[in-house]
């Protein structure tokens, strides 16, 4: 369970005086408030801002407490989040205050993320227990809402929210990023957690039907759909399948998403094929946290974070693959977790003007390089 649902369980309770329930609302709806500055690059960089935006972000910082302690226990996303979420908080707070805006308007983003991506992980019997009067009272609407439904796991919810965005043509260009980030956030829905490929299918063939959209849309949602289409003929159930057969059902179509057989690449026409993968992988280790293959597990899970690259999985890989060379040192496993993960630390820090890689990251490389080693 992440922090975000933990959050909506205490602020539905009926004792709100506790210090801990006070402290669990203030970060949540310091979560709420970071999500909307950061929709909005001006009031990002506005100065007038910077006291309370540096603030949440500490108050979001104080919370890895709270997760359990056994993280080969737990699902795979939240063990990957375990123990590094303080570190990815406060790195997002020194890039505010250095005024990095674009990365820490993504970074913020993958705060939601983080929360949407463990709990679309698997199907649940239950949708999480309604919090309805708490999200009106925080006025959410649009894309914020949808997604702030889907991480509390009020799955139905959040795609008619989802349906009622895709069904209004973009505007504009933030427009057109908006329904881009809907309708993969759709398809996570329908992928990861309902695993239902006729609804996937009809919601492509609706929106292949839509005139107004552009050429490079289109062209994603012929791509899906051909996916969509085979993965529906399948008849694959996965919920009966046992962990060592999700783990090679991802295996094999991670190796038919990357086509060349070469270095893993990104290909949004691939990318339903990458969630089916990725929610494979988390439900192998669901049924079986102490999988024999668990690292290997983790390092596809990176791999699929990677190729999957949505602001709302930004920097999601580095924590599997931190977690995979963590949980493995000196493995075989470890050090191509941790080749994946310095090769895209080095990446992210490099620009036309040099490689500079903060003092943080460094220290992060040179303690997994010895765990590796």
């Amino acid at each position: 369970m992440t922090f975000l649902a933990m959050t909506l369980m205490v602020l539905s309770a009926a004792d709100a005086g506790a210090k801990e329930q006070v402290s669990m609302r203030d970060a949540f709806e310091a979560l709420v408030r970071l999500q909307g500055v950061s929709s909005s690059p001006a009031a990002l960089r506005d100065p007038k801002n910077a006291l309370w935006v540096s603030a949440d972000l500490r108050k979001l910082a104080s919370l890895p407490h709270l997760f359990p302690a056994d993280t080969r226990s737990q699902e795979p996303a939240t063990a990957a989040l375990a123990g590094l979420f303080t570190r990815y908080v406060e790195d997002t707070r020194r890039r505010f205050d250095a005024r990095e805006t674009d990365a820490v308007a993504l970074r913020v983003h993958t705060l939601t993320g983080l929360c949407f991506t463990c709990h679309t992980r698997e199907s649940a019997p239950v949708d999480f227990d309604d919090t309805q009067k708490r999200l009106e009272a925080l006025g959410l609407s649009g894309l914020p809402r949808a997604q702030v439904l889907a991480a509390t796991r009020q799955f139905d919810e959040a795609l008619v929210e989802y349906r009622r965005l895709l069904d209004a043509p973009p505007k504009n260009e933030r427009g057109m990023l908006e329904y881009t980030r809907a309708l993969q956030d759709a398809l996570a829905v329908l992928v990861r957690v309902k695993d239902d490929a006729p609804a996937t299918l009809a919601l492509l063939d609706t929106l292949l039907a839509k005139p107004e959209l552009p050429a490079f849309l289109k062209g994603n949602l012929a791509s899906w759909r051909r996916d969509a289409a085979t993965w529906q003929a399948e008849k694959f159930d996965a919920r009966k399948a046992s962990p060592e057969v999700l783990l090679a059902r991802a295996q094999k179509l991670m190796a038919a998403a990357n086509g060349s057989g070469g270095p893993f690449s990104i290909d949004e026409r691939k990318d339903l094929t990458w969630l089916r993968a990725s929610g494979y992988l988390n439900l192998a280790l669901g049924k079986e946290p102490h999988l024999k293959a668990r690292g290997e597990a983790l390092y596809l899970l990176g791999v699929c974070a990677s190729s999957l690259r949505s602001p709302l999985w930004w920097d999601l890989d580095l924590l599997f693959f931190e977690r995979c060379v963590r949980e493995n040192p000196k493995a075989k496993v470890a050090r191509r977790c941790f080749q994946q993960l310095s090769d895209r630390v080095y990446l992210g820090y490099t620009g036309s003007a040099g490689t500079f890689i903060p003092d943080d990251e460094l220290a992060r490389l040179s303690e997994l390089r010895a765990l590796m080693q």
